[in-house]
């Protein structure tokens, strides 16, 4: 993967399993703010503050007005009020490659706005963090992409994992944030995704991430989109995080995952 500086154009949004993609013409800020409790004493010299709760939103996406199935605006997200799992991606002057930043979790959708000269765009602001998500326990958003969206065939023994920002194992856990978008079927419909971690790069030293994975799916259902943590901010994440895939009775299945470390 590229490093440096970037241009919107190579972004991409995904929601609920739905590549919104060719629709999408802005999203952001993706916000990850918090709280200032302020903590003055008599004694200070200066006011002084300590974080207090994080807010962490998408903000709004602004869109083409489009009907068409799978990738529409106006059939994907039209109703409002709903939890919806999103991830943004940002490709470093190219499409995102596996390792790209990602902005992903669970936002509570709070209104869908047709407007713009004509009626041709719709703005679809995000409250933030849902309520019941199921990594609220996170204050972060921020992660790394682990598979982007393109079909898998196989099971992955690559060595060639995403190296952790820090360089070295981390011990808070984290989330897993996946996205079906499309899957090739045939007689069989099953498949499972999942994140493996390893301390160096070496295929036999992968092993499954607790509690990222999705179990058996059906993805013949896709478009899919789910949240899964391991436990709370106590699981070490080794140095070294990869994609996996058990296609089952699947042919292909076509995924983006990204995951989000855990920070102290």
């Amino acid at each position: 993967m590229a490093t440096g500086r970037t241009t919107a154009r190579w972004t991409r949004v995904y929601i609920d399993g739905y590549d919104l993609s060719g629709v999408a013409r802005t999203i952001g800020p993706l916000e990850s703010t918090f709280d200032e409790a302020e903590t003055t004493a008599l004694a200070d010299t200066v006011k002084t503050y300590l974080p207090n709760h994080p807010n962490l939103n998408v903000g709004t996406l602004n869109a083409i007005f489009d009907t068409t199935s799978v990738i529409g605006t106006a059939t994907v997200a039209n109703v409002t009020g709903t939890k919806r799992v999103v991830s943004v991606v940002k490709g470093i002057r190219a499409a995102p490659a596996i390792g790209a930043p990602v902005f992903c979790g669970e936002f509570m959708q709070s209104a869908y706005n047709v407007a713009g000269e004509g009626g041709v765009f719709v703005n679809i602001p995000f409250a933030g963090w849902a309520a019941d998500a199921t990594h609220r326990s996170y204050p972060i958003a921020w992660g790394q992409l682990l598979h982007t969206n393109v079909s898998a065939a196989a099971a992955n023994a690559a060595d060639a994992g995403v190296l952790s920002h820090t360089d070295a194992a981390t011990a808070f856990g984290g989330y897993m944030v996946y996205h079906v978008t499309a899957a090739t079927v045939g007689a069989g419909r099953t498949a499972t995704i999942k994140v493996q971690h390893s301390p160096d790069e070496d295929d036999a030293n992968y092993v499954d991430l607790g509690g990222c994975t999705t179990g058996v799916i059906d993805v013949s259902t896709a478009p899919i989109a789910g949240v899964l943590p391991t436990t709370t901010n106590v699981t070490v994440v080794d140095k070294y995080l990869r994609w996996q895939i058990v296609l089952g009775t699947a042919t292909t299945v076509t995924f983006v995952l990204g995951f989000v470390r855990g920070i102290s």
